[in-house]
Formats: structure tokens, sequence, C-alpha cells
């Protein structure tokens, strides 16, 4: 016999009609964006040939006449350029985590300069630049690991991390202050499968200065105590002989005879804590990257060079300078910083990339397909702008430098300095990048370069749609496709269109399960090896086990990089082609399956939701978009409702059905005599909620 109710109903609770007031959205179509698209270019090595795609070349490991350099593996940048590369990441490493050190072993210095840095607006290092026991000076412990303007770039990112811990002991403490005032939190902390969402709001709540991404920092604080808390009662907990481990959530089942004393002894934990303070640990710095976020771009200084390459088409060279003591293998005349230089280079894909777009939007209008060509038209327009940008910030470099000569020479050439001058004016004021990222990814070098958005003018001449953007769409979430998305015309009809890689998402399930079996294999093992040759280091065996697991997983994770690029792809341009100026998005940041969903809760999570929204706003920034013009909504009781009526209905199997099904594909109104696709029928309710939505600045899950 099928069941006709909710396993747990819920208080009856149906949105009305009334559009939400958007507080910082006006009636501009084209919003001025300060967000920078972030490009990728593979560095490599100075003599290797760069492949090109499709144009029939093959990257050749080196064609320098060394026995040395014959050994070279066939990666990217060779073995030479890595390794100094990674000894000049390693002392940069060093020196933040040295400057970190410094600042936490006094907890009060450190929340004063957290305060100070609360304070203050962009140019973090500034703060930490004034204080004497982090000063660089060439002869002290500093000036032996980096340059200065090196230590400029790692006293910003301990600017950063000194910032965003002051903020998670803020919320960790104010977390212990509600778990000491009532013990009921504290149990539903530990005891919840999921940290409820009410708890993570009330700690956010309780700083003044929130941002995006307050709510994941108070996750965060909530998972830490809790970790820890675990821990503790693991320690007071031992293992007997032939007894299984109990977890900390069934030491605190009521009919447990553990409970009253664990649970005692949490409470007195936290009151402890609370007393004494929290054991935090000190922050460090472990990523591989220089970040010349501190730097300027219009020096030698700043510790990288661009020069195009004059022999090669596309190629631009580019000079990274080393710490103190470490010298390159090639001296290089050219370069500004003379042995203590790393050359690579990298492939400036922009005008190729541009061309490609152009042929193909040539060749879909004279096909009649006329969407596809303004999609591609506006591709190639971004490109061309990108490779202006890079153009300009490398001519920058260059007039820079001939500037200071020109000012050093004993007899200065007037003419050729206001020259200079009047470019160097031109340059600063078309060029929009700021300072790269360089990273090292396993045995790639990955050059990260921003650049601004197009600006409104070639919006305008791009895209036809731009300047008509006045309607609004709903997404849901659906477990048979990753996103429905409805557009409301004036006339009351809708455009819908459902989104869904299946055969994607059937290989993702399939590597999800093979990973599932290799872990239990890997465990296995890993025990079996422990109890008999605990000392000795794992056999071969077992590491090729944990390698064939891990590169399983590197494939689960592109294949959701790619469909979380394919799903916002196709999302924003159905939203631009119908003149969308608004997208509703349902909030599942707090969602929490209940009991008897059996695997809709694992389905939700597999969707990729928070990379979804994070792929349409970023799209959507560039097309002109002020934060992507997207908002969150509260889902409540959109999948139970007619869109129509506003009454409650039902699930059904299919659009003839009238009887209930739990999850069922179509949705059914008694009072209309309509069927509907249940996730249509949801994203139409979205888009009419009148609790005030949260706008998206960035990733939501």
């Amino acid at each position: 016999m099928k069941k006709t109710s909710r396993r747990r109903p819920r208080e009856q609770m149906v949105p009305t009609l009334v559009r939400p007031a958007q507080q910082t959205m006006d009636d501009r179509h084209l919003y001025p964006s300060s967000t920078l698209l972030v490009q990728k270019f593979a560095l490599n090595s100075y003599h290797r040939v760069v492949a090109r795609k499709g144009m029939g070349q093959r990257p050749s490991t080196s064609i320098i006449p060394s026995d040395m350099l014959r050994k070279l593996s066939g990666r990217k940048c060779n073995n030479l350029d890595f390794l100094v590369l990674s000894q000049s990441f390693t002392r940069y490493r060093s020196a933040v985590n040295l400057i970190l050190e410094k600042i936490f072993t006094d907890m009060s210095y450190a929340d004063s300069l957290g305060e100070e840095l609360e304070d203050s607006r962009g140019m973090l290092y500034l703060i930490l630049r004034k204080e004497d026991k982090i000063k660089w000076s060439p002869d002290n412990e500093f000036g032996r690991l980096v340059y200065e303007r090196m230590h400029r770039n790692a006293l910003e990112t301990s600017a950063r991390i000194i910032y965003a811990n002051y903020t998670r002991r803020r919320l960790v403490n104010s977390l212990l202050d509600i778990l000491t005032s009532d013990d009921e939190q504290l149990l539903r902390l530990m005891t919840n499968r999921r940290i409820p969402s009410d708890l993570i709001r009330r700690v956010k709540d309780t700083i003044e200065k929130r941002s995006n991404g307050s709510y994941h920092y108070s996750l965060s604080a909530c998972r830490q105590i809790r970790s820890v808390l675990r821990k503790e009662v693991r320690k007071v907990n031992p293992l007997k002989e032939d007894e299984p481990r109990k977890s900390t959530r069934e030491l605190l089942k009521k009919n447990s005879p553990d409970r009253e004393r664990t649970q005692r002894f949490l409470i007195n934990k936290v009151k402890e804590w609370k007393k004494e303070g929290f054991p935090f640990i000190t922050p460090t710095f472990q990523k591989d990257t220089v970040d010349f976020a501190a730097s300027t771009e219009n020096s030698t200084g700043q510790g990288y060079w661009f020069i195009e390459d004059q022999e090669r088409e596309d190629e631009v060279i580019i000079y990274i300078k080393t710490p103190p003591g470490i010298e390159g293998h090639e001296l290089e005349t050219k370069s500004p910083y003379k042995s203590q230089t790393v050359r690579l280079r990298f492939l400036n894909w922009f005008p190729r990339k541009a061309a490609r777009a152009r042929r193909k939007a040539t060749e879909a209008r004279r096909q009649g397909h006329f969407q596809r060509a303004i999609r591609l038209e506006y591709r190639a327009a971004r490109f061309e702008d990108m490779n202006t940008q890079l153009k300009n910030m490398i001519q920058l470099q260059q007039s820079t430098r001939e500037l200071a000569k020109e000012r050093a020479q004993p007899v200065k050439n007037e003419t050729r300095i206001n020259d200079l001058k009047r470019l160097i004016h031109d340059l600063k004021k078309s060029r929009r990048s700021a300072p790269p990222l360089i990273k090292i990814e396993g045995k790639k070098v990955t050059l990260l370069i921003p650049f601004m958005t197009p600006d409104e003018e070639l919006l305008k001449t791009s895209l036809s749609t731009a300047t008509v953007r006045k309607r609004r769409a709903g997404v849901d979430r659906g477990l048979r496709h990753s996103m429905v998305v409805s557009v409301k015309n004036g006339d009351e009809t809708y455009e819908e269109v459902m989104i869904g890689r299946q055969e994607l998402f059937e290989k993702r399930e399939r590597l999800r399960q093979q990973t599932r079996v290799l872990m239990s294999d890997v465990a296995l093992k890993k025990n079996n090896w422990e109890k008999k040759q605990s000392r000795l280091p794992p056999p071969s065996h077992l590491l090729k086990k944990e390698q064939e697991l891990e590169a399983v997983w590197r494939k689960v994770r592109r294949i959701d990089k790619e469909i979380s690029h394919q799903v916002a792809s196709e999302t924003v341009w159905f939203c631009e082609e119908h003149g969308v100026k608004t997208i509703y998005f349902e909030d599942l940041r707090s969602f929490q399956g209940k009991g008897g969903m059996r695997r809709h809760s694992w389905n939700l999570s597999t969707n990729l939701w928070g990379m979804m929204i994070e792929g349409v706003r970023y799209r959507r920034e560039a097309l002109g978009h002020w934060n992507g013009g997207i908002w969150l909504v509260n889902p409540a009781w959109t999948s139970q409702t007619c869109h129509l009526c506003r009454e409650r209905g039902i699930r059904v199997e299919d659009e003839t059905s009238i009887t209930e099904r739990k999850g069922g594909e179509y949705f059914h109104c008694s009072k209309c005599d309509e069927h509907f696709h249940a996730d249509v029928n949801a994203a139409r309710n979205i888009m009419h909620i009148t609790t005030k939505p949260t706008a998206v600045g960035g990733r939501t899950a």
C-alpha cells in the first residue's frame, strides 16, 4: 500500500506572488564590474617548442647539446627550471611562515593586528610593514630568505592569513558563548549528522562586518569545535579489546549507558575552553604559490618581467626573479635580474582563439544560426580585449624601464622623456590587468593573469541583447536534470529549458563507485600491514593501490569541472538570449536530508550546485551583470505549491496519473486539474517568493 502523506509534515507556508525588493540593483542594464577574469597559461622551459593544438606540432624535450639537459623529462618545465622554481617557492613559504611565527607568539598582539586589518581597505601589507620585528633588511633572517619586494608579497599573504585567523577565532569564541549558555545547542551540535543551519546563522550574526563568505566561515568554526570535541571524547573513552569503537553520536543516544557521563564531560570541556581559551594552532602557509598582489606592474622590482618573443609567433618570455643565493642555470643578458633569473615562455593563445571564434561565427551566420554567431562574436571580442590588455601591460613595463634609463642619463633628452611620459599615461588608462600569480601544480607550473571584464562599449557592440535585459528567471535544482530554468515573458507565458549532462553524470557515478571499492581495498590492506609490520614502510602493492585511487579521484574532479562548465554556460546563454536581468536560485546551503529520503540527499550532494552557481555568476559578470544578477531565495514549498493558484498539490508518476507518489517526476494540482513537470513548476515558483533574497557574490554551496 502506498503512503499518501509526508513522513514529517511541515507547517503550511505558501509563498505569495509579490516580487522581492532589490535594494542593490537599479534600472541600468549594464553594470561596471570590477571582477577579474583569470586566465591560465602553462609555463614552458625557454628552449622548448610550445605545443599549438591543431597545428601538428609536438613539444620537444630540449635542443641544447648538453649531457645534463639531454636527460630531462618531456614535461613542459624541465627538471632544472623546476628545481630552481621549487627552491624559490620554498624560500617564499619559509618567509611567510616566519612572519606568522613571530606574530602568533603573542596572541594579544595577533588580535590587535587583526583589528587593524579589519578596519583597513586593501593593501593589507602596509599594516604589517610598520612592525619592527618583521621588517626586511639585507643582513637579517628575512634578507637571507627573500629580496625586498618579495618580502612585501610575503607580508600581504601573511596579512590575509592573520585576518582570516582573527575572524575564525572570533567566530569560535562566539560559538563557545552559545554552547556554554545553552546545553541543548551543544547536544545538537554533537548528535546531528549535519551542523544545524540555525546555529550557523546565529554564530554568523555575532560579528558586525559580514562578507559573502561569512556563512562558510561560521560553518568552519562549528566544524572545528565539533572535531576537537570528538577527539577529546575519544581520549577519555579508550578502545577496549574486541570491542568496536563507539562514536560520540552513539554515546549520546538516549538509551546509551554512557550518555550522562559523555554529556557532562562535553559541558565541562566547553566551559574550560570558555575560561582558559580554545586550543588554537598557529596557522601556517603551505601552498606552492607566489602571489604578486603587493607588487606594482610598472617596474622591474616586482619580481617578474615580460618580453614578446620576436622569433616565435604569439609567444611571451617571462623572467622570474629568484631569491638571494639561488641562480638560474642560464645567464641571460636581456633579463633585468641578470643571473638571478629563471627564463620561461608561454603561448599567448588569445589571437588564435579569437580568430577561430570569428571564423566559426561567420560560418554560423551563413547557416542561419544567429544566436550561436552572437556567442562566438562575443567570445572573439573578449579574447581580443584580453590580448590588448596583455600587450598594454608588456608595453607599460618596457616604457617605464626605458623612462628610468633616460632619467638616469647625464645628458637628459627632454623630448624623449616627455614622449615616454605621455605614452605611460595612456597605457595606464588602457591597462586594466592586475598582478599575476604563479603556481606549481604537481609537475606543472601555471601562470594565472587576471583581466578585467569587457567594458560597456564592447558589450553593446558584440551583444544585441545587452540593452534589453528586463526579464527574470527562476532556476530549480532537479534530480533528473542539473538545472531547470524558467524565464517569464511579459504576457504571463514562460520559456523553459531542462539542462543536464546525463552521460557525464553516469560516468562520474561509475568512477565514484570505483573509488568506494578502492578505498575499502586500501583500508583493508593498510590495516593488515600495520598489524604485521607496523614499523616498516608500506609495500609497493599498497602504494600502487593508493596511486590508483588518487588517479580515479582526479578523473572525478575533472568530470566535476566539465559538468559545471557546460551546465553554467548553457544556463547563461539561454538567459542572455531571452533578455534575463535577474536570476533566482534556490538557497540550498543549509539543506539537510530528512529520514526516509533514501538517496535523495546523496543525489543532491552530487549535483555540483555550488560550482554551477559560481560558474553562472562568473560568466554573467563577464557579460556586464553586477554580481552576476543572481539572488538566492528560500525554496520552502516551491515543489508542493501550484504556481497558478498557489494551492498545495501532489507529486505523481506521469502526466496522466492523479495518485500521489513520493519523488514523482510530475506535479498535479487538483484545483486547476493541471499537470506540470515538478521541476518546471518549482522553477516558476522560485521567482515569486516574497522573502528578501540574498545577493550572491561568490561560491554558495
